[in-house]
């Protein structure tokens, strides 16, 4: 009897997300048509290949000696497809789906949208924040294309790439009553100011964090939002003061009246990083994405010299 190759693809997308539920929503079917298929293939194979223990989904020995055999033989199918149909970013109508956390939005978005819009019409994005994902465990199963992280170490099989520069910042309305004529925001200011800011998962991973719970600074946090973006707004009309990468809050500052102080402790700078699955490194599709992230990077690190 022939084995069907989508059996193949099935159980690769089960083996590598870890159940049956997820491997159906990556593969875009239905959790009947996936436990069909694999039904198909453990009678073609004559073994179980996976098995409840507990809550857990584990793959029999067979399982295991054959799903790195599986997924490098679909890899080399998909090169060789990819081969004899060169992407082509002009016609092409792909959709990505990139992880952009807030702070990175303005150094990234812009740029991208734009120069895929004047060159790639047909190609469109799904940009996903970060907060509420497993960023490492959805690059690994494939959910998402590419993300950009502050991290440099990533699960094995991510890639990494180093973007760019960043640090963080305090903002307040150039006109406020008490830091509009001031030169220096210090830590003694930073337990007086009500404060506006994002979840506490969130500063957890940033420097300044770190480094003023470190220092057991107490702060008036007066309200915390869901996104980065809202502290601008609600800084520019009020006299709170909120914490921004320092690029974030360039974008913001001339067009919204907003004054920018340096930090009143000496901080490591953030690095961005692009990461992606290094199943993707060959992929012409994944590989011009790439340049085009990178290329915009390289431009604002040359601008940033000048």
């Amino acid at each position: 009897m022939k084995l069907d190759l989508n059996l193949l693809q099935i159980f690769d997308a089960v083996y590598e997300a870890g159940g049956i539920t997820p491997a159906a929503r990556k593969l875009g079917l239905t959790q009947p048509a996936v436990s069909n298929a694999l039904k198909r293939l453990r009678d073609h194979l004559d073994d179980p290949l996976f098995e409840r223990v507990g809550n857990r989904f584990v793959p029999t020995e067979e399982a295991t000696r054959l799903a790195p055999i599986i997924h490098e033989a679909l890899l080399s199918i998909d090169k060789g497809i990819a081969a004899v149909e060169p992407f082509d970013p002009a016609k092409s109508t792909r959709n990505f789906s990139i992880v952009v956390p807030d702070a990175a939005e303005p150094l990234i978005l812009n740029r991208l949208l734009q120069q895929t819009m004047d060159q790639s019409p047909g190609i469109t994005y799904d940009v996903k924040p970060l907060w509420g994902i497993d960023f490492d465990q959805e690059l690994l199963d494939k959910n998402i294309d590419m993300g950009l992280s502050v991290f440099a170490q990533h699960a094995d099989k991510l890639r990494t790439a180093y973007l760019i520069d960043d640090e963080a910042c305090i903002v307040v309305r150039a006109d406020h009553p008490v830091y509009g004529d001031r030169d220096e925001f210090t830590l003694e200011d930073m337990e007086k100011v009500g404060l506006i800011t994002i979840a506490p998962q969130l500063r957890a991973l940033t420097h300044l964090e770190h480094e003023l719970q470190a220092r057991n600074v107490k702060r008036r946090f007066i309200a915390i939002v869901s996104r980065l973006w809202s502290i601008p707004y609600i800084v520019a009309t009020t006299d709170l003061a909120g914490a921004l990468s320092r690029r974030m809050a360039e974008t913001f500052a001339d067009r919204m009246g907003l004054k920018i102080f340096s930090l009143p402790l000496d901080r490591p700078m953030h690095q961005w990083y692009l990461v992606w699955h290094e199943d993707h490194d060959d992929d012409p599709a994944h590989t011009w994405l790439r340049t085009q992230i990178l290329s915009i990077f390289a431009k604002t690190k040359a601008a940033d010299t000048k």
